[in-house]
Order: structure tokens, then sequence, then C-alpha cells
């Protein structure tokens, strides 16, 4: 099975195509794989793990409910990593922008040392 990152080359309507790897996942207990070509076409690929082979999903609408169900499930969410504790979201760390420049006691003058 291909790793996300990885480049490979299969045939697609007898014209060799070469695809990168966008994700490989799990669903309905089968292993897919994503890949988009140069042009940004994505393609999808059952993985057969007994023969060790992909197989192009010719049929449009199952190949878009799968690229559907990906973004949903992967692209969309808000995990972090956090394992399924996601509270470095609900911790109120913002960024202060006008208190860390705040100059208005600066004078300029003071930095600047005589080195004659």
């Amino acid at each position: 099975m291909y790793s996300q990152g990885e480049t490979f080359y299969h045939l697609i309507d007898d014209e060799e195509y070469e695809l990168h790897v966008l994700e490989n996942f799990n669903m309905r207990e089968k292993e897919f794989l994503i890949a988009e070509d140069f042009d940004g076409m994505k393609h999808v690929f059952s993985y057969d793990e007994e023969t060790d082979e992909i197989t192009l999903i010719e049929d449009k609408a199952e190949a878009f409910d799968i690229i559907a169900y990906w973004k949903e499930e992967y692209i969309g969410s808000d995990n972090i990593g956090d394992w399924d504790d996601d509270e470095y979201y609900d911790r109120e760390d913002d960024y202060k922008n006008d208190d860390y420049y705040d100059n208005s006691d600066y004078d300029g003058y003071g930095d600047e040392e005589d080195y004659y």
C-alpha cells in the first residue's frame, strides 16, 4: 500500500498517469486510496490486502461518495491529534496585538550607545 505523499504510476483509460497519494483510509471495512494527478483530478482506488493490488473505482457515483466521506471525516474535522481531548480549543489564549506592540512609553532615546 502506498503512503501519504508517495508518487506512483497507474494506467487509466490506456494512459499512464503520475499520481500523488493524498490519503489512505478505511471505510466500511475496506481500504481505499485517494490520489491526485497533476491536473488536480482525484482518483479513488480500492486496496486488496490478499493480492497487494490497487484497483481504480470507475463508478463515478461511488468514487464521489468515497471522496465526500473522506472530506467530511478527515479534512473537515477539528481534531488536532489530542485523541478525544480537544481542550486546546477551549483555552482562552487570545493574542492581544495591541498589548504586544504598545509603544506609548517609548521615546526612542536611550537605546543608542555612544561608540566613540
